[in-house]
């Protein structure tokens, strides 16, 4: 008998009878054989039909009578008896009939024994499962909340990136067009600057030439001319007011006119090589500056990039993680499900195992009181006769 048979719900009832049956069908055959041999004998009739009468009226036979299976159990006895058969030929055939109810009582525990760890198996291990599933659960819950954080973090750092780029781009905008102007500021003055010293040159040249050098004095002409270049420098100059003022153009005051000239291209020169200067380290700036920014912007992006990354994965972690809690709580409900039908097959399987020990064990003791019944009545039937 397997084991899903022996923790099945089915009545025991058929089990015991059909081995019963089957020593009854030997009884029934061995009767037969003693009738065939010895019934003839009037006498034994008597004496059994005697021994009968005495024995149902016995307690013990009483209280027998009043189960299912001793009732059937003593009313084949009484038949078989009445025709024909012995006592130790009955009490033979009870008592394996005693034996394979206690052989199947045996094969049941073990039966059951495995089947109920088995079982208990299951459930230990369902409920383990069940466990994971919490611990599993719970440890994604976590993960999806330190997830959240990290990326609403992530994209707040992403939202300051832009901010940082676009005020690296209006710096770099103010720079240039600051330095544009610059440019052009400087261009302009670089310009008058040496336009004036060109002047001043001519100047300087034309008066020595035409004056000291020729032992002379300008004409009204040459004077009109050396006005024109003056007014080029700037009429409000100290060399305007100076020329200005002059009536005679002789060489001592055409040398005077000559040395403020050239002093004065020498300021302007020296002006010049100032403003270069500055121009040049103004330019450098502009320059370190741009590129402080380009590095500046070069680390944002890079961050923006890494930051981006980030996001990404920790978009797809979130994704993973809450898949993990979803498949988690499923696994958790299905292994309670799997742990509570265990369970409950467990308990069906104990009762009928119990249902099945206690039948055994009140059919062993009817058969056990039964063979003591005809011992003693077999010794109440030998005592007369010994006699």
């Amino acid at each position: 008998m397997c084991i899903r048979d022996r923790v099945s719900t089915q009545s025991t009832w058929g089990s015991y009878m059909r081995t019963f049956g089957i020593v009854l069908a030997s009884i029934v055959v061995l009767s037969a054989t003693v009738t065939a041999v010895s019934v003839n004998s009037g006498d034994f009739q008597q004496l059994q039909g005697n021994f009968l009468v005495q024995l149902q009226a016995t307690p013990a036979f009483k209280a027998l009578s009043s189960s299912e299976f001793g009732s059937h159990l003593l009313e084949t006895i009484t038949t078989l008896l009445q025709t024909g058969g012995t006592f130790d030929e009955v009490i033979k055939l009870l008592e394996e009939l005693k034996n394979n109810l206690e052989t199947e009582q045996l094969a049941d525990n073990s039966d059951f024994t495995t089947a109920k760890a088995s079982i208990e198996g299951d459930i230990k291990l369902n409920r383990e499962k069940a466990a994971k599933a919490v611990q599993e659960y719970g440890d994604a819950t976590i993960q999806v909340k330190n997830l959240i954080v990290a990326i609403n973090d992530l994209r707040g750092k992403l939202r300051n990136h832009k901010k940082q780029l676009k005020s690296i781009l209006d710096q770099r905008k103010s720079l240039e067009a600051s330095n544009a102007e610059e440019q052009r500021e400087f261009a302009k003055r670089n310009g008058e600057q040496r336009q004036v010293i060109e002047v001043l040159g001519t100047l300087i040249t034309d008066l020595t030439n035409k004056v000291l050098n020729a032992q002379g004095s300008l004409s009204l002409v040459e004077q009109k001319q050396l006005f024109d270049q003056i007014d080029k420098i700037g009429g409000h100059s100290p060399i305007s007011v100076l020329v200005d003022l002059t009536s005679t153009f002789d060489q001592n005051t055409v040398r005077l006119i000559i040395g403020k000239l050239e002093r004065l291209r020498e300021a302007i020169k020296a002006t010049l090589a100032a403003d270069e200067a500055n121009h040049e380290k103004s330019v450098a700036t502009f320059k370190a500056m741009i590129e402080k920014l380009q590095e500046l912007e070069d680390d944002i992006r890079n961050d923006e990039e890494k930051s981006k990354v980030q996001l990404k994965s920790s978009e797809n972690a979130k994704i993973s993680e809450t898949e993990r809690k979803a498949t988690n709580e499923l696994l958790e409900k299905q292994s309670n499900t799997a742990r509570e039908a265990s369970e409950a097959q467990l308990e069906v399987a104990t009762d009928n195992y119990e249902s099945r020990t206690a039948d055994r064990s009140r059919s062993i003791a009817i058969i056990t009181q039964v063979i003591q019944l005809l011992k003693a009545s077999e010794q109440e039937q030998q005592a007369p006769a010994a006699l």
